[in-house]
């Protein structure tokens, strides 16, 4: 009986994973999910070891993701043969930029017309790459991906201005960007 009931359980669990799964399937079917693929990015990716029921370890592989289009990052779960076991959502302002988005944010400005003039006079050094959320209704509101980016002096002596970059729409959102707190002089 308790044999019966254990394949019965080893079943169901199958069954669910291979449902769990097709969301990833589907995603395959329509493009691979590269580091530079879109609308949905691969962003980091590793194996690791989990403590399972009896404290067995357990390999899986996490990718973390981020939706252009929707405006939100995952982090998926699987077995190292491929099959999706979960998915946790997000939070704003998550997952950190990757190498690849950071790179893209960079281009962006490059490509800005305003900004020709500023590269034609100055070597200027690239930094930063890190995520802005703001509040809805503002340029960083919820269904952007935004990038702060420096523009720096050669010799990283000086910052020649601070950008925004939303990433969801391939623009610059803030050509001269102040934080809040520092407009209002805190």
């Amino acid at each position: 009986m308790v044999t019966m009931r254990r394949r019965m359980v080893q079943a169901l669990l199958a069954m669910a994973l291979l449902a769990a799964a097709a969301p990833a399937r589907a995603q395959l079917a329509q493009g691979e999910v590269t580091a530079t693929s879109r609308p949905v990015r691969l962003i980091h990716s590793w194996e690791e070891t989990v403590k399972g029921v009896g404290g067995r370890e357990i390999p899986r592989r996490v990718e973390v993701l981020y939706d252009y289009e929707k405006g939100v990052g995952y982090e998926n779960f699987y077995t190292l043969d491929g099959i999706q076991t979960g998915r946790l959502t997000l939070g704003p302002g998550h997952p950190s930029p990757s190498p690849v988005e950071i790179q893209e944010a960079y281009d962006v400005v490059r490509a800005d017309p305003e900004f020709a003039l500023l590269f034609k006079r100055f070597n200027v050094v690239f930094e930063g790459g890190f995520v802005l959320t703001e509040d809805k209704g503002k340029p960083c509101g919820p269904g952007s991906r935004c990038l702060r980016v420096f523009l720096l002096s050669s010799d990283r002596a000086g910052t020649i201005r601070q950008l925004v970059v939303d990433l969801a729409k391939q623009k610059v959102a803030y050509d001269d960007f102040l934080p809040e707190a520092w407009r209002s002089g805190r």
